[in-house]
Protein backbone atom coordinates (compact mmCIF):
# COMPACT_ATOMS: atom_id res chain seq x y z
CA UNK A 1 0.00 0.00 0.00
CA UNK A 2 0.82 3.70 -0.87
CA UNK A 3 1.81 5.01 2.44
CA UNK A 4 -0.06 8.27 3.05
CA UNK A 5 3.23 9.97 4.56
CA UNK A 6 5.34 9.05 1.48
CA UNK A 7 2.65 11.01 -0.37
CA UNK A 8 2.78 14.22 1.92
CA UNK A 9 6.85 13.60 1.74
CA UNK A 10 6.07 13.86 -2.35
CA UNK A 11 3.50 16.32 -1.84
CA UNK A 12 1.12 14.36 -3.69
CA UNK A 13 -0.91 14.38 -1.06
CA UNK A 14 -4.59 16.24 -0.83
CA UNK A 15 -5.28 18.30 2.34
CA UNK A 16 -9.15 17.93 3.03
CA UNK A 17 -9.94 20.82 5.68
CA UNK A 18 -13.15 19.96 7.78
CA UNK A 19 -14.33 23.39 8.97
CA UNK A 20 -13.37 26.74 7.58
CA UNK A 21 -13.65 28.76 10.23
CA UNK A 22 -10.97 30.64 12.67
CA UNK A 23 -8.63 28.00 12.71
CA UNK A 24 -9.29 26.05 9.76
CA UNK A 25 -9.34 28.71 7.16
CA UNK A 26 -5.39 29.59 8.24
CA UNK A 27 -4.41 25.73 7.67
CA UNK A 28 -6.30 25.84 4.06
CA UNK A 29 -4.86 28.79 3.00
CA UNK A 30 -0.65 27.98 4.70
CA UNK A 31 -0.76 24.38 3.05
CA UNK A 32 -2.15 25.64 -0.37
CA UNK A 33 0.98 27.71 -0.21
CA UNK A 34 3.02 25.09 0.92
CA UNK A 35 1.86 23.56 -2.33
CA UNK A 36 -0.62 20.98 -1.38
CA UNK A 37 -4.13 20.36 -3.10
CA UNK A 38 -6.76 22.05 -0.74
CA UNK A 39 -10.25 21.04 -0.22
CA UNK A 40 -12.29 22.94 2.14
CA UNK A 41 -15.56 21.23 3.84
CA UNK A 42 -18.01 23.04 5.69
CA UNK A 43 -21.48 23.01 6.18
CA UNK A 44 -21.87 26.97 5.97
CA UNK A 45 -22.71 28.18 2.94
CA UNK A 46 -22.49 31.52 2.94
CA UNK A 47 -18.97 31.17 4.13
CA UNK A 48 -18.13 28.76 1.04
CA UNK A 49 -19.45 30.88 -1.12
CA UNK A 50 -17.98 34.41 0.33
CA UNK A 51 -14.28 32.26 -0.01
CA UNK A 52 -15.38 31.74 -3.71
CA UNK A 53 -15.41 35.22 -4.20
CA UNK A 54 -12.16 35.89 -2.75
CA UNK A 55 -13.56 37.52 0.44
CA UNK A 56 -12.06 36.47 4.08
CA UNK A 57 -14.69 36.49 7.00
CA UNK A 58 -11.46 36.04 9.32
CA UNK A 59 -9.75 38.66 10.55
CA UNK A 60 -6.25 37.32 10.48
CA UNK A 61 -6.61 36.13 7.22
CA UNK A 62 -7.16 38.94 4.52
CA UNK A 63 -8.84 38.47 1.12
CA UNK A 64 -5.53 39.08 -0.91
CA UNK A 65 -4.44 35.54 1.05
CA UNK A 66 -7.86 33.59 0.05
CA UNK A 67 -8.11 34.90 -3.45
CA UNK A 68 -3.90 33.98 -3.60
CA UNK A 69 -5.24 30.46 -1.96
CA UNK A 70 -7.80 30.25 -4.56
CA UNK A 71 -5.53 30.76 -7.18
CA UNK A 72 -3.28 28.11 -6.42
CA UNK A 73 -6.24 25.63 -6.03
CA UNK A 74 -7.84 25.73 -2.97
CA UNK A 75 -11.47 24.73 -3.45
CA UNK A 76 -13.88 25.45 -0.55
CA UNK A 77 -16.78 23.50 -0.71
CA UNK A 78 -20.39 21.99 0.73
CA UNK A 79 -20.17 18.49 -0.71
CA UNK A 80 -18.25 15.92 1.51
CA UNK A 81 -17.93 14.11 -1.30
CA UNK A 82 -15.26 16.33 -2.13
CA UNK A 83 -13.38 14.60 0.39
CA UNK A 84 -13.18 11.52 -1.72
CA UNK A 85 -10.34 12.46 -2.80
CA UNK A 86 -8.32 13.21 -0.32
CA UNK A 87 -5.35 11.81 1.72
CA UNK A 88 -5.27 13.50 5.20
CA UNK A 89 -7.97 14.85 7.29
CA UNK A 90 -7.62 17.94 9.04
CA UNK A 91 -10.63 18.87 11.48
CA UNK A 92 -11.08 22.12 12.88
CA UNK A 93 -14.91 22.35 13.94
CA UNK A 94 -16.01 24.41 16.82
CA UNK A 95 -16.18 22.59 20.22
CA UNK A 96 -17.79 23.94 24.30
CA UNK A 97 -19.61 23.26 26.53
CA UNK A 98 -23.17 22.88 27.39
CA UNK A 99 -25.04 22.34 30.53
CA UNK A 100 -21.82 21.74 32.29
CA UNK A 101 -20.48 19.03 30.05
CA UNK A 102 -18.42 18.93 26.75
CA UNK A 103 -19.99 19.79 23.70
CA UNK A 104 -18.17 17.58 20.98
CA UNK A 105 -21.14 16.79 18.40
CA UNK A 106 -19.37 18.75 16.14
CA UNK A 107 -16.00 16.36 16.35
CA UNK A 108 -18.07 13.79 15.90
CA UNK A 109 -20.11 14.69 12.92
CA UNK A 110 -17.06 15.80 11.00
CA UNK A 111 -15.40 12.37 11.97
CA UNK A 112 -18.73 10.20 10.64
CA UNK A 113 -18.14 12.67 7.14
CA UNK A 114 -14.44 11.71 7.22
CA UNK A 115 -15.13 8.07 7.32
CA UNK A 116 -18.19 7.56 4.96
CA UNK A 117 -16.22 9.96 2.48
CA UNK A 118 -12.58 8.83 2.75
CA UNK A 119 -11.10 6.71 -0.12
CA UNK A 120 -10.39 2.42 0.09
CA UNK A 121 -6.46 3.49 0.72
CA UNK A 122 -4.55 4.51 3.95
CA UNK A 123 -5.08 8.47 5.13
CA UNK A 124 -3.95 10.16 8.05
CA UNK A 125 -7.07 11.68 10.33
CA UNK A 126 -5.09 14.88 12.27
CA UNK A 127 -7.98 16.58 15.09
CA UNK A 128 -7.51 20.47 15.75
CA UNK A 129 -10.17 20.87 17.36
CA UNK A 130 -9.67 21.56 21.09
CA UNK A 131 -11.50 18.71 22.78
CA UNK A 132 -10.94 16.99 26.62
CA UNK A 133 -8.16 14.23 26.85
CA UNK A 134 -9.73 10.99 26.00
CA UNK A 135 -12.22 12.52 23.23
CA UNK A 136 -9.69 11.22 20.64
CA UNK A 137 -10.27 7.63 22.05
CA UNK A 138 -14.20 7.77 22.85
CA UNK A 139 -15.29 10.14 19.94
CA UNK A 140 -12.78 10.32 16.99
CA UNK A 141 -11.45 6.17 16.86
CA UNK A 142 -14.99 5.00 18.23
CA UNK A 143 -16.91 6.67 15.51
CA UNK A 144 -14.18 6.01 12.53
CA UNK A 145 -14.62 1.74 13.68
CA UNK A 146 -18.87 2.63 13.60
CA UNK A 147 -18.52 3.91 9.94
CA UNK A 148 -16.17 1.44 8.97
CA UNK A 149 -12.40 2.61 9.12
CA UNK A 150 -9.78 0.99 11.18
CA UNK A 151 -7.84 3.08 13.00
CA UNK A 152 -3.89 2.57 13.18
CA UNK A 153 -4.73 1.14 10.13
CA UNK A 154 -6.05 2.27 6.77
CA UNK A 155 -6.94 5.37 9.13
CA UNK A 156 -3.77 6.99 11.11
CA UNK A 157 -5.09 9.10 13.74
CA UNK A 158 -3.35 12.45 15.63
CA UNK A 159 -4.06 15.32 17.60
CA UNK A 160 -2.84 18.31 16.61
CA UNK A 161 -4.11 21.17 18.80
CA UNK A 162 -4.42 24.42 17.27
CA UNK A 163 -2.46 26.66 18.87
CA UNK A 164 -3.63 30.46 16.78
CA UNK A 165 -4.00 33.37 18.70
CA UNK A 166 -6.51 35.79 17.13
CA UNK A 167 -5.00 39.84 16.50
CA UNK A 168 -1.28 38.46 18.18
CA UNK A 169 2.48 38.90 16.79
CA UNK A 170 3.74 35.64 16.28
CA UNK A 171 3.90 34.49 13.04
CA UNK A 172 1.99 31.10 12.06
CA UNK A 173 5.14 29.44 11.09
CA UNK A 174 6.48 30.52 14.22
CA UNK A 175 4.39 28.47 16.76
CA UNK A 176 5.44 25.03 17.50
CA UNK A 177 2.77 22.53 17.08
CA UNK A 178 1.98 19.79 19.00
CA UNK A 179 1.80 16.10 17.27
CA UNK A 180 0.43 13.23 19.55
CA UNK A 181 -0.46 9.65 18.42
CA UNK A 182 -0.49 6.01 19.45
CA UNK A 183 2.06 5.01 17.31
CA UNK A 184 5.70 6.11 15.46
CA UNK A 185 3.61 5.25 12.38
CA UNK A 186 0.90 7.58 12.74
CA UNK A 187 3.19 9.91 14.91
CA UNK A 188 5.42 10.40 12.15
CA UNK A 189 2.98 11.48 9.30
CA UNK A 190 1.19 13.75 11.27
CA UNK A 191 4.91 15.18 12.08
CA UNK A 192 5.60 15.35 8.39
CA UNK A 193 2.58 16.78 7.03
CA UNK A 194 2.74 20.23 9.89
CA UNK A 195 6.38 20.05 9.14
CA UNK A 196 5.14 21.24 5.83
CA UNK A 197 4.03 24.97 7.61
CA UNK A 198 5.55 25.46 10.73
CA UNK A 199 8.98 25.92 11.56
CA UNK A 200 9.01 23.36 14.73
CA UNK A 201 6.57 20.55 15.67
CA UNK A 202 6.60 18.63 19.75
CA UNK A 203 5.82 15.37 19.09
CA UNK A 204 3.98 13.49 22.15
CA UNK A 205 3.76 9.59 22.76
CA UNK A 206 0.07 9.40 22.75
CA UNK A 207 -2.81 11.70 21.40
CA UNK A 208 -4.02 12.21 25.14
CA UNK A 209 -1.09 13.77 26.41
CA UNK A 210 -1.40 15.80 23.52
CA UNK A 211 -5.05 16.77 24.30
CA UNK A 212 -4.22 17.20 28.23
CA UNK A 213 -1.30 19.60 26.90
CA UNK A 214 -3.66 21.89 25.21
CA UNK A 215 -5.98 22.20 27.96
CA UNK A 216 -3.18 22.82 30.61
CA UNK A 217 -1.86 25.63 28.39
CA UNK A 218 -5.74 27.25 28.79
CA UNK A 219 -5.95 26.50 31.93
CA UNK A 220 -2.32 27.33 33.56
CA UNK A 221 -3.56 30.91 32.07
CA UNK A 222 -7.14 30.92 33.70
CA UNK A 223 -6.27 30.39 36.87
CA UNK A 224 -3.29 32.77 37.12
CA UNK A 225 -5.64 35.16 35.80
CA UNK A 226 -8.39 34.13 38.52
CA UNK A 227 -5.41 34.60 40.89
CA UNK A 228 -4.47 38.65 40.23
CA UNK A 229 -8.24 39.06 39.66
CA UNK A 230 -8.70 38.17 43.31
CA UNK A 231 -5.96 39.52 44.45
CA UNK A 232 -7.20 43.04 42.49
CA UNK A 233 -10.78 42.45 44.55
CA UNK A 234 -8.69 42.20 47.91
CA UNK A 235 -6.11 45.08 47.28
CA UNK A 236 -9.20 47.41 46.34
CA UNK A 237 -10.84 46.23 50.49
CA UNK A 238 -6.97 47.14 51.70
CA UNK A 239 -6.27 50.01 49.98
CA UNK A 240 -3.02 48.86 48.07
CA UNK A 241 -2.48 49.73 44.12
CA UNK A 242 -2.60 45.71 42.82
CA UNK A 243 -1.16 46.58 39.35
CA UNK A 244 1.74 48.46 41.39
CA UNK A 245 2.40 45.70 43.56
CA UNK A 246 1.78 43.06 40.20
CA UNK A 247 4.69 45.06 38.21
CA UNK A 248 6.93 44.85 41.52
CA UNK A 249 6.91 41.37 41.57
CA UNK A 250 7.41 41.10 38.20
CA UNK A 251 11.10 42.66 38.38
CA UNK A 252 12.05 39.10 39.64
CA UNK A 253 14.10 37.39 37.49
CA UNK A 254 12.54 33.95 38.21
CA UNK A 255 9.88 32.41 39.80
CA UNK A 256 7.33 34.68 38.77
CA UNK A 257 5.09 35.45 35.43
CA UNK A 258 3.32 38.71 34.86
CA UNK A 259 -0.57 38.68 34.80
CA UNK A 260 -3.07 41.55 34.99
CA UNK A 261 -6.36 41.35 36.61
CA UNK A 262 -9.23 42.45 34.20
CA UNK A 263 -13.00 42.29 34.10
CA UNK A 264 -13.30 38.83 33.01
CA UNK A 265 -12.15 35.97 30.24
CA UNK A 266 -13.50 35.49 27.01
CA UNK A 267 -13.01 33.89 23.65
CA UNK A 268 -13.00 30.76 22.72
CA UNK A 269 -10.61 28.91 24.92
CA UNK A 270 -9.55 30.20 28.55
CA UNK A 271 -13.22 30.56 29.52
CA UNK A 272 -14.13 26.99 27.84
CA UNK A 273 -11.25 24.87 27.75
CA UNK A 274 -10.69 24.65 31.72
CA UNK A 275 -13.99 23.15 32.12
CA UNK A 276 -13.26 20.22 30.15
CA UNK A 277 -10.21 19.10 33.03
CA UNK A 278 -13.49 20.24 35.75
CA UNK A 279 -16.07 18.10 34.44
CA UNK A 280 -13.69 14.99 33.97
CA UNK A 281 -12.77 15.46 37.37
CA UNK A 282 -15.83 15.41 38.36
CA UNK A 283 -17.25 12.17 35.97
CA UNK A 284 -13.64 10.42 37.30
CA UNK A 285 -14.32 11.61 40.71
CA UNK A 286 -11.17 13.64 41.37
CA UNK A 287 -12.59 17.21 41.55
CA UNK A 288 -10.37 19.67 40.43
CA UNK A 289 -10.96 21.77 43.38
CA UNK A 290 -8.59 24.62 42.17
CA UNK A 291 -9.66 24.74 38.63
CA UNK A 292 -13.16 25.15 39.51
CA UNK A 293 -12.63 27.67 41.99
CA UNK A 294 -10.61 29.91 39.42
CA UNK A 295 -13.74 29.21 36.89
CA UNK A 296 -15.77 30.90 39.57
CA UNK A 297 -13.64 33.46 40.50
CA UNK A 298 -13.18 35.00 36.91
CA UNK A 299 -16.86 34.54 36.17
CA UNK A 300 -17.63 36.59 39.27
CA UNK A 301 -15.82 39.62 37.15
CA UNK A 302 -18.61 41.30 35.43
CA UNK A 303 -20.16 41.60 38.65
CA UNK A 304 -17.73 43.16 40.63
CA UNK A 305 -16.79 45.42 37.83
CA UNK A 306 -20.79 46.75 37.73
CA UNK A 307 -20.59 46.58 41.62
CA UNK A 308 -17.59 48.91 41.59
CA UNK A 309 -19.13 51.32 39.10
CA UNK A 310 -22.57 51.16 41.26
CA UNK A 311 -20.33 52.49 44.17
CA UNK A 312 -18.59 54.73 42.01
CA UNK A 313 -21.87 56.38 40.69
CA UNK A 314 -23.35 56.43 44.37
CA UNK A 315 -20.21 58.28 45.67
CA UNK A 316 -21.11 60.99 42.95
CA UNK A 317 -24.78 60.92 44.11
CA UNK A 318 -25.79 59.37 41.18
CA UNK A 319 -27.99 56.29 40.86
CA UNK A 320 -27.15 53.64 39.11
CA UNK A 321 -30.92 53.10 37.87
CA UNK A 322 -31.30 54.66 34.90
CA UNK A 323 -27.63 56.86 35.16
CA UNK A 324 -26.13 56.73 31.69
CA UNK A 325 -22.76 54.44 31.14
CA UNK A 326 -20.85 54.78 28.21
CA UNK A 327 -18.92 51.47 27.25
CA UNK A 328 -15.58 51.40 25.55
CA UNK A 329 -14.90 48.44 24.20
CA UNK A 330 -16.85 45.17 23.29
CA UNK A 331 -15.11 42.60 22.29
CA UNK A 332 -13.40 39.81 24.20
CA UNK A 333 -9.68 41.31 23.58
CA UNK A 334 -8.16 44.26 21.98
CA UNK A 335 -8.03 44.80 18.61
CA UNK A 336 -10.28 42.16 17.34
CA UNK A 337 -14.22 42.03 16.51
CA UNK A 338 -15.16 38.86 18.45
CA UNK A 339 -17.72 38.99 21.16
CA UNK A 340 -17.25 35.49 21.76
CA UNK A 341 -17.87 35.20 26.18
CA UNK A 342 -17.17 38.37 25.88
CA UNK A 343 -17.09 39.90 29.57
CA UNK A 344 -17.23 43.32 28.26
CA UNK A 345 -21.25 41.87 27.05
CA UNK A 346 -21.67 40.25 29.88
CA UNK A 347 -21.08 43.72 31.76
CA UNK A 348 -23.50 45.36 29.64
CA UNK A 349 -25.95 42.89 29.82
CA UNK A 350 -25.61 43.29 34.04
CA UNK A 351 -26.02 47.16 33.62
CA UNK A 352 -29.23 46.97 31.41
CA UNK A 353 -30.72 44.65 33.67
CA UNK A 354 -29.62 46.86 36.41
CA UNK A 355 -31.51 49.84 34.59
CA UNK A 356 -28.81 51.88 33.34
CA UNK A 357 -28.94 53.38 30.11
CA UNK A 358 -25.61 52.49 27.89
CA UNK A 359 -24.29 53.01 24.78
CA UNK A 360 -21.18 51.30 23.15
CA UNK A 361 -18.17 52.43 21.28
CA UNK A 362 -16.37 49.59 19.37
CA UNK A 363 -14.29 50.28 15.92
CA UNK A 364 -14.18 46.18 15.16
CA UNK A 365 -17.94 45.74 15.82
CA UNK A 366 -20.66 46.59 13.58
CA UNK A 367 -23.42 44.86 15.96
CA UNK A 368 -24.21 43.09 19.27
CA UNK A 369 -27.25 42.11 21.01
CA UNK A 370 -27.45 43.33 24.76
CA UNK A 371 -30.40 41.32 26.16
CA UNK A 372 -33.50 42.64 23.98
CA UNK A 373 -31.58 45.47 22.44
CA UNK A 374 -29.22 45.57 19.25
CA UNK A 375 -26.89 48.08 19.33
CA UNK A 376 -24.39 49.56 16.40
CA UNK A 377 -21.69 50.96 18.11
CA UNK A 378 -19.73 54.17 17.74
CA UNK A 379 -16.43 53.56 15.88
CA UNK A 380 -14.94 56.49 17.90
CA UNK A 381 -15.22 57.98 20.95
CA UNK A 382 -16.94 61.50 20.86
CA UNK A 383 -16.40 63.95 23.02
CA UNK A 384 -20.28 65.71 23.45
CA UNK A 385 -21.29 62.51 24.09
CA UNK A 386 -19.60 61.55 26.89
CA UNK A 387 -19.71 64.74 28.39
CA UNK A 388 -23.17 63.86 28.46
CA UNK A 389 -22.60 60.41 30.68
CA UNK A 390 -22.65 59.83 34.18
CA UNK A 391 -19.64 57.40 33.99
CA UNK A 392 -17.01 55.79 30.90
CA UNK A 393 -15.85 52.12 31.42
CA UNK A 394 -13.00 51.48 29.27
CA UNK A 395 -13.38 47.59 29.12
CA UNK A 396 -11.43 46.59 26.60
CA UNK A 397 -8.32 48.83 25.52
CA UNK A 398 -8.32 48.70 21.49
CA UNK A 399 -5.46 50.72 20.05
CA UNK A 400 -8.04 53.31 18.13
CA UNK A 401 -9.38 54.67 21.11
CA UNK A 402 -8.08 58.13 21.71
CA UNK A 403 -7.89 58.27 25.30
CA UNK A 404 -7.54 62.52 25.36
CA UNK A 405 -11.38 62.66 24.50
CA UNK A 406 -11.72 61.53 28.03
CA UNK A 407 -11.05 64.80 29.60
CA UNK A 408 -14.91 65.64 29.16
CA UNK A 409 -16.15 62.46 31.44
CA UNK A 410 -17.12 63.10 34.25
CA UNK A 411 -15.75 59.82 35.91
CA UNK A 412 -14.28 56.92 34.26
CA UNK A 413 -14.05 53.23 35.45
CA UNK A 414 -10.60 51.63 33.76
CA UNK A 415 -10.93 47.81 33.92
CA UNK A 416 -7.85 48.12 32.01
CA UNK A 417 -5.22 50.17 33.18
CA UNK A 418 -5.00 51.43 30.11
CA UNK A 419 -5.65 55.11 30.70
CA UNK A 420 -3.06 57.60 30.72
CA UNK A 421 -1.33 59.15 33.08
CA UNK A 422 -1.93 62.82 31.84
CA UNK A 423 -5.68 62.70 32.05
CA UNK A 424 -7.47 65.39 33.88
CA UNK A 425 -10.93 63.62 34.96
CA UNK A 426 -11.91 61.56 38.03
CA UNK A 427 -10.59 58.15 37.25
CA UNK A 428 -11.21 54.62 39.62
CA UNK A 429 -9.35 51.38 38.37
CA UNK A 430 -10.10 48.05 38.84
CA UNK A 431 -7.56 46.85 41.54
CA UNK A 432 -5.93 50.17 42.47
CA UNK A 433 -6.99 50.58 45.95
CA UNK A 434 -8.55 54.01 45.73
CA UNK A 435 -12.50 55.71 45.79
CA UNK A 436 -14.46 57.51 43.73
CA UNK A 437 -13.67 60.55 46.21
CA UNK A 438 -9.97 60.09 45.46
CA UNK A 439 -8.42 62.06 42.32
CA UNK A 440 -6.67 59.34 40.89
CA UNK A 441 -4.97 59.13 37.13
CA UNK A 442 -3.66 55.15 36.61
CA UNK A 443 -0.62 54.29 35.61
CA UNK A 444 0.19 53.84 32.20
CA UNK A 445 -0.79 50.43 30.42
CA UNK A 446 1.85 47.94 30.78
CA UNK A 447 3.87 47.59 27.70
CA UNK A 448 4.18 43.56 28.36
CA UNK A 449 1.35 41.44 29.83
CA UNK A 450 0.01 38.21 29.82
CA UNK A 451 -3.60 39.45 28.69
CA UNK A 452 -6.27 38.78 30.09
CA UNK A 453 -8.21 38.50 27.17
CA UNK A 454 -5.81 36.62 25.56
CA UNK A 455 -7.29 33.13 23.52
Amino acid sequence: MNGVRDRIIRADATIAVVGLGYVGLPLACHFTEAGFGVVGFDIDLERVEQLRDGTSYVEDVDDDTVQQALDQGFEPTTYANALEEADAFLVAVPTGVEQSEPDMSAVRKATESVATNAPDREVLFACCSTVYPGATDEVIRSTLRENGREPGEDTHVAFTPERINPGGSYDFKDIPIIVGADTDEEREAAKTLFEAIVDDTVPVESTGAAEMAKVLENTYRMVNIALVNEVAQHAEEIGVDAWEAIEAAGTKPFGFQTFYPGPGVGGHCIPVDPQFLSWQGRRSGQQLNLVEQAHAINESMPNHVVDRVETALAGRGVSLESASVSILGITYKPNVGDTRNSPALSICELLDTRGANIDVVDPHVDEVRVNETTYEPADEIERDAIADTDAVLLLVDHDAFDYDVLNAAPVVFDGQDGLPDDLSTITVALGDGTTVEEDHSPRTSPTTSSNTFQS
